[in-house]
């Protein structure tokens, strides 16, 4: 798979990421996706463990409007992926196998995932996901983690936040090192319906960021990555 570089992170080409996931996931192949955005590119900028954690996944994945910007700018051709839909299809494809293909949700505030997994549910009856909340104590976390060593998933979803879903995952891979690992953000409060996604028009306009910023007020400072991207990507 073609690799270009980004801000000097990498970001993998491809037009179709999903089969080769699947692939991976019927091989017991580990694989870390990091599904990275101009926010992320940014922030990574400043923190070398995000930095480190991105250049050591195994997939990254372009998902956001600002990185097809930057591939076009240097002649890349590439369609944005967005996280959350490659997320979706492969528990759509591992929940039709059944119990014999076990999926792992963890993160979110108490609840958020226990929503998800019941509408992943109502679709597919037969879906085997182990959930768990992001506000574990120590003791909590200890249980989970064996949880996770013991039941072995083939899909590991984890809704951290960046960076610290990242990092979560580089420093846990052992628990299951034949599962594929992807950070998803805040993928659990839309599957649970606590958050809506941006509606079609702010996704074809390259708005989705301006629909989050209504939904999340208080990450106007985070948002202030976008323009300084912009202006990377530009010169």
């Amino acid at each position: 798979m073609k690799t270009f570089s980004v801000l000097n992170l990498p970001v993998n080409l491809s037009d179709n990421y999903e089969d080769w996931l699947i692939n991976r996931i019927e091989n017991r192949e580990f694989t870390h996706v990091v599904t990275m955005n101009s926010e992320m590119a940014m922030m990574a900028q400043k923190n070398p463990d995000l930095a480190m954690a991105i250049k050591k996944a195994d997939l990254v994945v372009p998902d956001g409007s600002g990185i097809i910007f930057y591939l076009k700018r240097r002649g890349q051709k590439q369609q944005r992926i967005a996280g959350i839909e490659l997320a979706a299809s492969l528990v759509e494809k591992l929940g039709k196998k059944g119990k014999d293909y076990p999926i792992c949700f963890y993160g979110g505030a108490p609840g958020v995932t226990e929503k998800a997994t019941q509408a992943w549910h109502k679709k597919l009856p037969n879906i085997n996901i182990i959930y768990n909340h992001g506000y574990l104590s120590p003791s909590e976390l200890k249980n989970w983690c064996d949880s996770i060593e013991q039941i072995q998933p083939k899909l590991i979803l984890v809704g951290l936040g960046v960076p610290r879903q990242e990092l979560w995952i580089m420093n846990h891979r052992y628990l299951a090192p034949n599962a594929v690992w992807i950070g998803v953000g805040g993928s659990f409060d839309i599957w649970g319906g606590v958050k809506e996604r941006a509606p079609k028009f702010f996704c074809n306009y390259h708005l989705e960021w301006l629909y989050r910023l209504y939904q999340e007020p208080q990450r106007w400072k985070r948002m202030l990555a976008l323009p300084q991207f912009f202006f990377k990507a530009i010169f």
